[in-house]
């Protein structure tokens, strides 16, 4: 079995999930526009870390778990759901705030460790990430794979995430995005406001009519 082109197979799916649009994109991006660079990448740590755990859980059979109890899946969906809707409805209404020392829509991210705990909340109450790691890994990680290849695949992810979501912490950070930012604030924040609050609503959606 060639490892490697399993390993580079898992990678290449994986980046292409990474850069497509999403609430974890969303919230790095707007904290590091309307914050700074430290905040901005300490929520993309917490995405990061909580990646870890779900491609971890994905690994010993999440998924298998979510096919025989399927209230499990549908009471995260519920809470992830609600959970994006919550930060959609806040980033539309303080739409209009100046950027401050308190910024809105996130008056309540003070410190780095609360940063980090919104990318980790973001990142768990989507049960999406554990379906799609659950799919990569049955269609492309061979059941029969050595333990350390398992490691391999969540040092993979692990590295793209971080890579990935700080890259844009800092590209979103810069004095110019954050500038542009300023002029648009109140459009693009209610820009991903709505889309924040569609992808709740599409999981409380699909969890309603799945029932």
């Amino acid at each position: 079995m060639n490892y490697v082109v399993v390993l580079s197979s898992i990678f290449a799916v994986h980046v292409l999930a990474l850069i497509s649009p999403g609430p974890n994109n969303l919230i790095v991006m707007q904290i590091a526009m309307s914050r700074n660079r430290r905040t901005s990448i300490s929520t993309a740590l917490g995405i990061a870390t909580c990646s870890i755990i779900w491609s971890g859980t994905a690994l010993v059979g999440l998924d298998v778990v979510f096919a025989h109890f399927a209230w499990i899946y549908g009471v995260l969906k519920l809470l992830g759901g609600a959970y994006l809707l919550y930060l959609g409805v806040k980033m539309w209404r303080t739409a209009d705030q100046p950027i401050t020392s308190h910024l809105a829509p996130n008056a309540n991210i003070h410190t780095s460790w609360q940063a980090y705990r919104l990318g980790a909340l973001t990142t768990l109450t989507n049960p999406k990430a554990a379906i799609f790691f659950g799919s990569v890994f049955t269609a492309l990680l061979p059941p029969a794979s050595p333990f350390w290849v398992k490691l391999a695949v969540i040092g993979i992810l692990c590295f793209d995430s971080t890579v990935w979501h700080i890259s844009l912490a800092y590209f979103c950070s810069t004095r110019f995005v954050q500038q542009v930012y300023g002029r648009i604030k109140r459009w693009a924040d209610r820009v991903a406001g709505v889309a924040l609050a569609f992808l709740g609503l599409r999981l409380i959606f699909a969890r309603v009519t799945h029932k």
